[in-house]
């Protein structure tokens, strides 16, 4: 095995073969030249005791390094034959861009942080991946971070990045204890809340008080009248917003929900279960309103543990239309929230608000809008008309 500069190592002709099949000779004269200037360790491809430089990539692919920097940045067209033999220097010589140093040069980072209250929820997992995806199509990076539901994690985690030097935030609140209004970016870097807004900052979200009525008028069309209500988070201004338009459809019909017919509790999986409680009333709800689908879920399992069947004993719906409600048997009625087209609103709104710093121009005066997306009714086979719900003998009141 060669020795260069007297360290173990690969040695310059093993470290030819990871050029082979390179188009031009220009390449492989090019990493012969790397080799007689740099050491090799026994890392491999990439463990040079000096990090391969632009330099180094110019000069092994036969260009020169502006040349270099256009093919990486995209910012002018490098014809096929160079752009070929750019990346196959790139990849024998195992060169990786210092985001670093290229953020303080130019300003950015090319980096977004994403703040979510917990992302074990079906819920914000899917909101983020639709946000991560739409940021790496404009060739940005996210840092996901899960506050727990913890406002000091919260403002921990937005230090943080701030220190990351982000180029932009998004931000889903934690929890009820968090003050929105306290969470600030740095100056300069833009910040969007996303499906929990906040009135008078940047924000993209449901119309929740519509999803809460469009629930309603279902159950309603059904025939169903004595409705329970599972509660999850009411603190939090979404949930609160879905209660008030349920209620005020119900009242626009001349109906009431009685007080034991409405349970509230956290966003969680166990939380449902406490439908138990409301299927022990002496008059038990004929159709359950979950205001969370992962409530719905827990409340669907406990069902299924009391031997009482969905939709012939008992109708149950959600809100939020996760992906896990497709596949419960039967299928889960749900108020749809469209998180495809949440995340892209989000990333489209921050991805102006950091062209207009970049550019010094003043930013669209809708950027500090609330701005609400319509949800949808998604009916499945979990809710049925009441000649079918709830037909086991009920318990006199």
């Amino acid at each position: 095995m060669g020795r260069v500069g007297g360290d173990e190592s690969p040695g310059v002709e093993s470290f030819q073969i990871l050029c082979y099949g390179a188009r031009t000779s220009g390449i492989r004269h090019g990493v012969r030249h790397f080799g007689r200037h740099r050491r090799f360790t026994e890392r491999g491809r990439a463990g040079y005791a000096m990090k391969p430089t632009i330099k180094d990539v110019a000069r092994a692919a036969g260009v020169s390094v502006g040349t270099v920097s256009n093919y990486l940045n995209g910012t002018t067209h490098v014809a096929d034959a160079r752009a070929q033999r750019i990346q196959a220097a790139i990849d024998a010589l195992g060169y990786q861009v210092d985001l670093g140093a290229r953020g303080l040069r130019s300003g950015t980072t090319r980096t977004v942080g994403m703040l979510v209250p917990n992302i074990s929820n079906p819920f914000f997992g899917e909101v983020a991946r639709s946000i991560e995806h739409a940021l790496t199509e404009h060739g940005f990076q996210t840092f996901l971070c899960d506050t727990g539901e913890d406002p000091e994690r919260e403002e921990g985690y937005l230090a943080n990045l701030a220190s990351r030097r982000v180029d932009g935030l998004l931000v889903i609140y934690a929890s009820e204890h968090s003050d929105p209004n306290r969470l600030q970016a740095p100056k300069g870097v833009p910040l969007i809340f996303v499906d929990r807004g906040v009135p008078g900052r940047p924000s993209v979200t449901i119309d929740n008080r519509l999803g809460g009525r469009l629930a309603a008028r279902h159950l309603l069309s059904l025939g169903h009248h004595r409705i329970g209500l599972l509660v999850g988070g009411r603190e939090v201004r979404n949930v609160g917003l879905r209660v008030e338009g349920f209620v005020e459809e119900l009242q626009a019909r001349g109906l009431e929900i009685a007080p034991p017919y409405v349970i509230d509790g956290p966003q969680e999986l166990a939380f449902g279960s406490r439908v138990a409680e409301l299927m022990a009333l002496p008059d038990p709800p004929t159709a359950v309103f979950a205001t969370n689908d992962i409530v719905a879920v827990g409340a669907w399992q406990r069902l299924l543990s009391l031997g009482l069947r969905v939709p012939h004993d008992v109708s149950l719906m959600g809100f939020d239309d996760i992906e896990l409600c497709r596949s419960l048997i039967p299928p889960l009625t749900s108020v749809a929230q469209d998180k495809q087209a949440m995340g892209r609103r989000a990333t489209e709104r921050l991805l102006q608000a950091i062209t207009s710093r970049a550019t010094d121009r003043p930013a669209a005066r809708a950027s500090d809008e609330l701005e609400m997306i319509e949800p949808r009714l998604m009916v499945r086979e979990s809710t049925a008309p009441l000649t079918r719900a709830g037909a086991r003998p009920q318990r006199a009141g």
